[in-house]
């Protein structure tokens, strides 16, 4: 399988882009993306769910079909450093049962900081 990393401030879901932020300009202003095509088709993306400041917080899906094969630790590595090269904090906020993404998270050297509780309910 031939893997091909495309640094994207142009080329992300665009639906998955509008779940986060108003528009794609204001992400395309302020975010930082990347996606894994295989086949012709985006199969992974990692991006700027929201930015505070410095702080871009991750996003990371790899579409069901693909995981397994170690893409979402090869986003995340290119995201996390090209956070680092220029001075942006990365910040991994995932739930406990998601134990995929903290093996991501952890992989790629997360460490947990704290832990909160969430409650989901749904607006009728």
């Amino acid at each position: 399988m031939k893997i091909l990393i495309i640094h994207s401030r142009t080329l992300i879901f665009y639906n998955k882009i509008l779940e986060f932020w108003s528009s794609p300009d204001s992400f395309f202003n302020k975010g930082i993306g990347y996606c894994i095509v295989y086949d012709h088709k985006i199969v992974s993306v990692c991006f700027s769910g929201f930015v505070v400041g410095n702080v871009h917080c991750i996003d990371i899906e790899t579409l069901e079909s693909n995981q397994g094969k170690k893409l979402a630790q090869k986003i995340a590595h290119s995201f996390i450093k090209d956070c680092l090269e220029n001075d942006i904090i990365p910040y991994w906020n995932c739930m406990e049962v998601n134990k995929p993404s903290v093996a991501v998270a952890e992989n790629i050297g997360f460490t947990i900081k704290f832990n909160y509780v969430g409650y989901y309910f749904p607006f009728e």
